[in-house]
């Protein structure tokens, strides 16, 4: 009852996992296209104007922000690798005892 238990608990990570990976994937998305938004339109308008100044502020703290979400990105693949290096263990008993 246990190994079931533990099995049904490392696929429910699992699916845990990637729906956070798919969110994280469209909020970067969406961020990106605003830091895109931001960039073109610093191209077309003066920087020495106060909007200008207060654009070029966002558009920094977003790049920031973006790579702050990649970095969460890359441990969410790595927690993925761990959860379905577990689920193999668990489908395959054998590979445990070959360790």
């Amino acid at each position: 009852m246990q190994m079931s238990t533990d099995v049904m608990e490392v696929e429910n990570e699992l699916r845990n996992v990637v729906q956070e990976q798919r969110q994280l994937a469209e909020q970067i998305s969406a961020l990106e296209q605003h830091l895109h938004d931001d960039e073109k339109w610093l191209r077309s308008n003066p920087l020495a104007t106060v909007s200008s100044q207060e654009v070029l502020k966002e558009l920094l703290a977003l790049q920031a922000y973006v790579g702050e979400l990649q970095a969460q990105a890359v441990a969410l693949d790595d927690i993925l690798l761990e959860l379905t290096a577990e689920h193999e263990l668990w489908d395959d008993p054998g590979l445990l005892l070959a360790s």
